[in-house]
């Protein structure tokens, strides 16, 4: 089987695997349990009984069973004796059985008696709790229908045990020893211990499942004798003569020699008349507790009439005679009957380690801060407000879903669309419209919008003298080239069709607050509501930890960041998601600022709703070159207020979500003689426990498709962009995807290559099928990702054709275009064109 077929056979069984734990695991818990406490349930009932025990501890001998029998019978003539049970390897009270004229059922009525006195002792101390444990463990104390619960959950095991071990081999396919010790704790705990202690305990419950079914069905139990019973089993004899009264003195006096030494004796009296008694006992060298032998003795002579001894039977009848010995461990003497019972007491750490996996699983596929829903999304027609958005990232939607949310709740009737899903034609069915669009790659729109790119915008037809629109449209201007490309190229085309502008289209430069406030305030003036502003506000998180990943790189310091919320919150996300993070001027940089203003950093302000400094206020807001002299009372509260916060960073979140924060890549930028104003600040200025303003966006664009989770994916990226890639590798492999293949670039091998040692335990787990690399600078492998690419076209054509998802994530200047004309050369453009309208390419590119 392939890999790609291999992997597609896996998300069933995982699927499987976990609705039956969830299922049965509330039984299985309770039958663990149970079974655990049982597994020392004479020490514990001797324990409980001390004095009992330690006045059976008496040099004086014993009575022989017919004294025991003589003396009983003198107290209740009307009971008749059916049996006698007694250990002898410890002191304990002897069980005696017997029956009334009352009595009914087989077994009859049981009693314990001083093995010195034959007084009745009454009911042990435990014994009842015992026997209720020892009924909820058969049954469930339910009867029948307890019993078949049990029976089924015992099976259930049987098959969790088997998907389980299937799991382990999937997500390791190489290195079986590795599954003995878990790659990872914290976060990774619940997944990692599951797999590795079920993997410890993968044989015990298997034999302890196996044996357990004897007692649950009868099929199973005829199926097991039908399989392994020899049949040559000793007959029981019967008499010739027929024997009203066993003389038990005659038949103790003829087997004592034999029983000095047995660890217990059970004495089985005869109800018919020409029936032999039965003596059940456990030699001193017996393979275990359970291993008895059977003599038939003759009632009235004690002569021995035959015996089924344990050591003389075939290996099939051994194992059936052996079935609750090895059900409890015994089979393997006390450190069998501990190590099941360690099991046992393990089953409820299977369920919450398997629950808590499951709703981390569910966690993972929410939506992370998600666009507001309209309560209700209006026909289209000439009466609906339209906003169509293009989002790649993830933020024009959320600008979008923002706006049109405020607006309905305004009274304003509203139809939200994504702009692939319209056609031409659509718009001319509206009469206002708003578009919020982000420009993607060299001026390209959006991948979800790139078909309506195509026949809108290079066509001047239908007419849309009707419409009236206004248009947002997301850029940044580190890319001058292709700054708000799309946005300015839509507009054109509506103004080429009639439409008319209902204001000057506003330009938005990563995502900068002021001209957002400006977007919503005019929307509000047009449209008559008190307010269209609906963004999420940032959340207050800490720096965790950093680590510097290249030190002495050639590129300069490329650090790894985790995050933790502040107040102890959970956060969730999803694999490809991102973070926007608001950042903060250097503390002497605002000291040199505020003096070469002459101005006073401790005059008290109000900003954000906190009393502060004027310095410290200034950490998270954009300083103009010069500062006129502030004078008044309140001059320096109004000109703090005028000054627009920093724009806040976009990050690719490096990890899935494991309750530990997230964790980012983030490259020390260097430009103009000097470093980024956020790049420098995480990398070199923060203190560790600093916090930092955060927020998380849904990124859509660069999520995986659900429908494809079990298709394979290709993985290309280089730099930082190794960041969104992890968290989609982490997210695959944890869900035991493995047709995982990475091509991943950077300047050189010895400095650049980040998370080596963990892309190589995956490697070698198998869990990465195929790792292409590139580095630029090492005289052995120069090139770059593209070229990897290019080299691996049949390869390429492989995966694609078995639905394979290609994640590109990293520069758009070089690689992004250079991998997208790889992919035009090696699969042709209308393929490309065709992946791209199927979201099989995505890309998240800076």
């Amino acid at each position: 089987m392939s890999l790609v077929r291999r992997m597609r056979a896996f998300s069933p069984i995982f699927q499987l695997h976990w609705f039956l734990g969830i299922t049965a695991g509330t039984v299985l818990v309770v039958v663990g349990v149970t079974g655990g406490l049982m597994s020392f349930q004479q020490d514990i009932l001797e324990w409980l009984n001390t004095d009992t025990t330690r006045h059976l501890q008496s040099d004086q001998p014993r009575l022989p069973p017919q004294e025991l029998v003589a003396r009983y019978r003198s107290a209740n003539p009307d009971h008749s004796i059916s049996s006698l049970y007694w250990r002898q390897d410890r002191p304990y009270p002897v069980l005696l059985g017997y029956r009334t004229p009352e009595t009914t059922g087989r077994r009859g009525e049981r009693t314990l008696i001083d093995p010195f006195t034959a007084e009745p002792m009454g009911l042990v101390r435990g014994q009842w709790t015992f026997g209720l444990i020892h009924q909820i463990h058969r049954w469930l104390a339910a009867g029948d229908t307890g019993k078949f619960i049990v029976g089924v959950s015992t099976i259930t095991l049987i098959i969790l045990s088997v998907t389980g071990l299937y799991i382990r081999w999937q997500r390791r396919p190489r290195q079986g020893w590795r599954w003995l010790w878990p790659r990872a704790l914290g976060g990774k705990l619940a997944g990692e211990w599951h797999a590795v202690l079920g993997l410890w305990a993968l044989l015990i419950y298997l034999l302890a499942s196996l044996t357990g079914l004897w007692w649950s069905f009868d099929w199973y139990r005829d199926g097991a004798r039908a399989l392994f019973a020899s049949g040559a089993h000793a007959p029981h004899p019967t008499l010739a003569t027929p024997v009203s009264s066993p003389d038990l003195a005659r038949v103790w006096a003829q087997i004592e020699p034999e029983m000095a030494d047995a660890q217990s004796v059970a004495i089985r009296l005869p109800r018919q008349p020409d029936a032999p008694v039965e003596i059940h006992y456990v030699p001193a060298d017996a393979l275990h507790e359970y291993a008895d032998d059977e003599l038939f003795v003759h009632p009235a002579t004690g002569a021995i009439l035959g015996a089924d001894r344990f050591d003389d039977k075939s290996a099939g009848d051994k194992l059936l005679a052996s079935v609750y010995a090895l059900h409890m461990g015994a089979f393997f003497g006390t450190p069998g009957i501990v190590i099941v019972m360690i099991a046992s007491f393990a089953m409820p750490l299977f369920f919450v380690t398997g629950l808590l996996l499951y709703l981390r699983r569910r966690r993972m596929k929410r939506r992370v801060a998600p666009a507001p829903q309209l309560a209700d999304n209006a026909p289209a027609g000439t009466d609906a407000l339209l906003v169509a958005y293009a989002s790649q990232s993830g933020l024009a939607e959320r600008i979008a879903s923002g706006t049109a949310v405020a607006l309905q709740q305004g009274g304003v009737a509203v139809r939200m669309a994504a702009l692939g899903d319209l056609t031409p034609t659509c718009l001319g069915s509206h009469r206002q419209a708003l578009f919020v669009v982000s420009t993607h790659g060299e001026g390209d729109a959006p991948v979800a919008a790139r078909h309506f790119d195509r026949h809108f915008c290079g066509t001047g037809e239908p007419r849309l003298e009707q419409l009236d629109y206004a248009l947002l449209a997301l850029g940044d201007t580190d890319y001058a080239d292709s700054y708000c490309a799309f946005g300015r190229r839509l507009d054109r085309a509506l103004r080429e069709r009639g439409a008319r502008a209902l204001l000057t289209p506003i330009e938005v430069d990563k995502a900068d607050e002021t001209a957002l406030d400006h977007w919503h305030a005019v929307l509000a003036h047009q449209f008559g509501v008190a307010s269209v502003k609906a963004e999420p506000a940032f959340a207050r998180w800490r720096l965790a930890e950093r680590r510097i990943l290249n030190p002495e790189s050639l590129g300069g310091p490329t650090a790894w960041l985790r995050l933790v919320p502040g107040n102890g919150d959970e956060a969730a996300w999803q694999a490809g998601d991102v973070v926007e993070i608001r950042p903060r001027h250097a503390p002497q940089l605002i000291d040199n600022w505020l003096a070469a203003n002459d101005l006073d950093p401790v005059t008290p302000v109000v900003a954000h709703e906190t009393a502060t400094t004027l310095g410290a206020a200034l950490a998270d807001r954009q300083l103009p070159d010069t500062a006129a002299p502030l004078a008044g009372n309140n001059a320096s509260q109004a000109w703090l207020d005028d000054r627009p916060t920093l724009a806040a960073r976009d990050y690719s979140i490096a990890n899935v979500d494991t309750g530990n924060g997230v964790e980012l890549v983030v490259r020390l930028a260097r430009h103009d003689g000097g470093t980024g104003l956020a790049s420098s600040w995480l990398v070199e200025q923060a203190p560790l426990d600093a916090p930092i303003d955060l927020r998380l966006r849904a990124n859509p664009g660069f999520r995986a498709n659900s429908d494809a989770d079990a298709a394979p994916a290709l993985f290309i990226g280089n730099g930082t962009g190794i960041a969104g890639l992890r968290g989609h590798l982490q997210a695959r492999v944890r869900a035991g995807q493995h047709a995982n293949w990475l091509i991943f670039g950077e300047r050189e091998r010895a400095r650049d290559f980040y998370f080596q040692d963990e892309i190589n335990a995956w490697q070698a787990d198998g869990a990465l099928a195929h790792l292409d690399l590139a580095f630029s600078r090492d005289a052995d492998n120069g090139r770059y990702v593209q070229t990897a690419l290019a080299a691996q076209a049949e390869r390429l054509r492989e995966w694609v054709a078995a639905g394979a998802t290609i994640f590109v994530c990293g520069s758009h200047a070089g690689m992004a275009p250079g991998v997208t004309s790889v992919l035009v050369e090696i699969l042709g453009a209308e393929a490309v064109e065709a992946m791209n309208d199927a979201q099989r390419i995505r890309m998240d590119v800076y």
